[in-house]
């Protein structure tokens, strides 16, 4: 379970530093491996939403095409914009939020 929680925070950690064009290598220069490429934000993964998309509620922000709320304990954005990190599967599943980012004047 701890490894579980590390790992959690080094992938916030690299969503946070590294912009979502370059995964390539961690923020420290160290090489990202391939298994955390495949597994966690890839292009597939990001979602920059607009602010028509963003629906505040009582239990979170609630965004299009996504089935379940979000806390309002996130990341805040540098550039603007909403974005919202998961994978959307096959089955038409989705998986939990991995990070979400919002405007500063969303806080």
């Amino acid at each position: 379970m701890k490894a579980l929680k590390v790992l959690s925070y080094a992938v916030s950690l690299y969503c946070l530093t590294i912009p979502a064009a370059a995964h390539d290598k961690w923020a420290n220069g160290v090489e990202v491996p391939s298994w955390v490429k495949r597994s966690c934000c890839g292009p597939e993964d990001v979602h920059r939403l607009t602010n028509e998309q963003v629906h505040t509620m009582p239990d979170g922000w609630h965004i299009d095409g996504y089935r379940y709320p979000i806390a309002y304990n996130r990341l805040p954005s540098q550039d603007g914009f909403y974005w919202a990190f998961y994978r959307e599967y096959d089955d038409g599943s989705q998986s939990a939020i991995i990070c979400f980012f919002a405007p500063a004047q969303a806080f």
